[in-house]
């Protein structure tokens, strides 16, 4: 956090202290019931509603184009009515476009509580709610109930790890909060909740990859199962076999927009040739 940040944010407690804004006046209350900050875009000729009443909100509406091109063009690819799971939706960018640009049946999970309660915002707003089911659980190599290590407290962060406290870096962090989580195998919640075969997969988790893919083998190695994309370290070979074991092929990979020095990172997208 920046020095003019932390100086806003400490006049901003001040006034709201002095003023009363922090206790639970009814009119007060009314008051912020009525604003709702919204971003309206156009992705490919399709119009997509955002909240956006918090800094990260409004951000990942506003580069849903130009961050992540190669998603969108992976998403393009499907046909009208194919399944997606997206696992790791945070707020339901990438859920929202397939929703409404190839009409897909969009299974969203998002474990951290702040960004699956935005994600739900999104579908009230676009009138999703049959076509996106938003699931406040994780995915892992088993069911269990297991710890979420948030990077950030923000509505809208990632890089939060499921388990131990390692991003995708695989270094250690010191998590800001340990939320509780419900957490499946795939394979296990398909068969379970009778859920329906995807026929793509957004694995988006940093860092927590390689135990969903054990987890739902069953699931990756089904021949209805087209494509995965994921976020790759290229030197990581144990991770990218276990995706071939799959019968998945990499059939591309664009350089993911990161800054710093970590520039080995990429998109990929994995087919059933």
């Amino acid at each position: 956090m920046t020095a003019i940040r932390r100086l806003f944010n400490a006049v901003s407690d001040a006034l709201i202290s002095v003023l009363g804004l922090n206790r639970p006046i009814r009119v007060y209350r009314a008051f912020l019931s009525r604003i709702n900050a919204v971003k309206k875009v156009a992705i490919n000729g399709t119009p997509i509603t955002f909240d956006a009443n918090e800094e990260l909100h409004l951000l990942r509406a506003e580069l849903i184009a130009s961050k992540e091109p190669e998603t969108l063009a992976w998403i393009d690819s499907f046909a009208p009515g194919e399944v997606l799971y997206d696992i790791g939706a945070n707020i339901g960018v990438f859920s929202l476009y397939a929703a409404l640009h190839r009409n897909c049946d969009v299974y969203a999970f998002e474990p951290e509580a702040k960004n699956y309660a935005c994600l739900n915002q999104n579908i009230l707003l676009n009138g999703l709610g049959r076509r996106v089911k938003a699931l406040n659980v994780g995915l892992h190599d088993r069911t269990c109930i297991e710890f979420l290590q948030l990077h950030g407290l923000e509505s809208g962060a990632a890089l939060h790890a499921l388990g131990e406290a390692i991003d995708w870096r695989k270094n250690r962090f010191q998590p800001k909060f340990e939320q509780s989580v419900i957490a499946f195998s795939l394979d296990e919640f398909i068969e379970r909740f009778g859920a329906p075969l995807p026929s793509h997969i957004k694995l988006d988790v940093d860092g927590n990859e390689d135990k969903i893919i054990r987890g739902g083998r069953r699931t990756f190695s089904n021949p209805g199962m087209k494509s995965l994309l994921i976020e790759i370290n290229e030197n990581d070979r144990a991770l990218i076999e276990l995706i071939e074991s799959c019968g998945l092929t990499l059939e591309r990979k664009t350089l993911a927009a990161l800054q710093g020095s970590y520039r080995d990172t990429y998109n990929a997208v994995f087919a059933r040739l």
